[in-house]
């Protein structure tokens, strides 16, 4: 840990005596300044903003004790250690209401002046990585966050992320973009996060680029359209965004989401490059979405078809949009599926049929227990069971559990407790996560559940391995 010191004495000698040590036994320690009075001390600490400043208090003019005050108005991660020539505990009670963290008294001893460093260090460390956990844990929430509503699931563990992490928020939109030049992504997410903070990126290499933008006011169509128009301006290269409708109860973002889809895939027909809402947002075309969708996983064409003839014919060609773009999201080709003329039921039946198809190809390629494995270590984190995961490899939960248990030799439980608590390991060999911290990073809602389930599977508890291996 590279840290800076500022050394504050009225007295030259002084102040080499405490470079010297500093030098001697702090190699990786920056001496970013001097200064021998109050006054140079709070220029010093705003030009350099040092970690920690050795601070005099006897000295012409503004003395220690009153620069210190100064200082901690505009810097208060700034950390003083006190020097004094008077022992004095009211100069002492003093510094410390004032945040000083250290108290020497002169003649200061070179193991006393050591000390007090090695203190402040460990208080800064400590600090460091506790924000540390704290932003593992944000992102962990926030992607779970952004899955989940991506997943159609408005589920209670959401409202107490969004009351966590974007308490202020009083509306959201989704943004989806398509991009020729993937250089562009980060210009492109840095541009959203400096306008709206509360944004959630789609951390994933594959198109497209999905984000769901939160703000603190509200905002109507016209300002968003604004803001899109910006970002589309700002970069080069051929580019489509498909925004979704704005809207300020979380129930409501899935929607959102699919509108985005739906906009995106409506400016792709018209092969340019392009921004906007989607034309149509009928709440019919994403209930026959869904029946659709469930239609070609099941490889259920006929089904799918009776669905499109039950359709109002202006829905058509929403409907065909959404559907590409739904399976595109998924990682789906549907380079060979494909419309001309949505009214027509020929076309209609041989585009189900080849997204049938696309679909059969792209889950057997993977496999069911493959997929499953996949889903598990991608949710590990979330609240998993054994019908969720069923679902999303599309088999009924008797024979998901009957094939999972003969391609893994483990019972679904067992696999996923397995590979939380392998995770947990993992984590509390780092030492950077709480207890508490780690219990939610690997799924477990009940810290004192997880301690037992740790304990049953490693004959320890998570604090006595912690201890064991650091010890090592």
């Amino acid at each position: 840990m590279n840290l800076s010191i500022a050394l504050v004495d009225d007295e030259m000698i002084e102040r080499k005596a405490m470079r010297k040590i500093i030098e001697d036994h702090f190699g990786k320690t920056i001496i970013c300044g001097e200064a021998a009075n109050g006054r140079q001390a709070i220029q010093l600490a705003d030009e350099k903003r040092p970690n920690i400043m050795l601070m005099d208090i006897k000295m012409p003019g503004i003395d220690g004790l009153e620069a210190i005050e100064r200082i901690k108005e505009k810097h208060p991660d700034i950390k003083f250690i006190m020097i004094s020539a008077y022992d004095s505990f009211d100069y002492a009670k003093q510094a410390m209401k004032k945040g000083v963290k250290e108290y020497i008294l002169k003649p200061a001893t070179k193991e006393e002046t050591i000390q007090a460093i090695l203190n402040v260090y460990r208080e800064i460390a400590e600090e460091q990585m506790n924000q540390e956990r704290k932003k593992y844990a944000a992102e962990i929430a926030k992607k779970h966050f952004l899955q989940q509503i991506m997943d159609q699931n408005i589920t209670k563990d959401l409202q107490t992320i969004k009351q966590e992490y974007f308490p202020t928020m009083k509306a959201g939109f989704f943004l989806v973009i398509d991009l020729e030049r993937e250089e562009e992504r980060e210009i492109l997410s840095r541009k959203i996060t400096e306008t709206y903070r509360y944004s959630i990126i789609q951390e994933k290499n594959r198109a497209p680029f999905i984000m769901l933008i939160m703000s603190e006011d509200t905002v109507d169509k016209a300002e968003v359209l604004r803001f899109v128009r910006m970002l589309f301006l700002t970069s080069s290269g051929k580019k489509w965004m498909g925004i979704g409708g704005i809207y300020e109860q979380l129930q409501d973002f899935p929607r959102s989401f699919n509108e985005a889809l739906l906009a995106l895939g409506q400016l792709k027909v018209q092969n340019r490059g392009g921004y906007g809402f989607p034309t149509h947002t009928e709440a019919a075309v994403q209930e026959i979405l869904k029946e659709i969708l469930d239609c070609l996983l099941q490889n259920d064409v006929i089904r799918a078809i009776k669905h499109v003839k039950q359709t109002d014919e202006e829905n058509l060609q929403p409907l065909y949009v959404l559907i590409k773009q739904n399976l595109h999201t998924k990682g789906i080709d549907t380079q060979n599926c494909s419309i001309d003329n949505s009214k027509s039921l020929s076309e209609w039946a041989s585009f189900l049929h080849q997204c049938s198809l696309s679909v059969q190809q792209f889950y057997r390629s993977q496999g069911y227990v493959e997929r499953a494995k996949q889903y598990i270590r991608n949710h590990f984190n979330e609240l998993l069971t054994l019908e969720q995961v069923a679902e999303k490899v599309e088999l009924s939960p008797p024979y998901f559990a009957k094939i999972f248990k003969e391609e893994t030799g483990k019972t679904f439980v067992d696999y996923v407790t397995e590979l939380r608590l392998e995770k947990a390991k993992e984590l509390l060999l780092q030492n950077q996560l709480s207890f508490k911290e780690i219990s939610f990073a690997v799924g477990y809602r009940d810290p004192n559940y997880f301690s037992r389930v740790f304990k049953k599977y490693f004959h320890m508890s998570p604090r006595a391995f912690r201890n064991t291996i650091l010890k090592k």
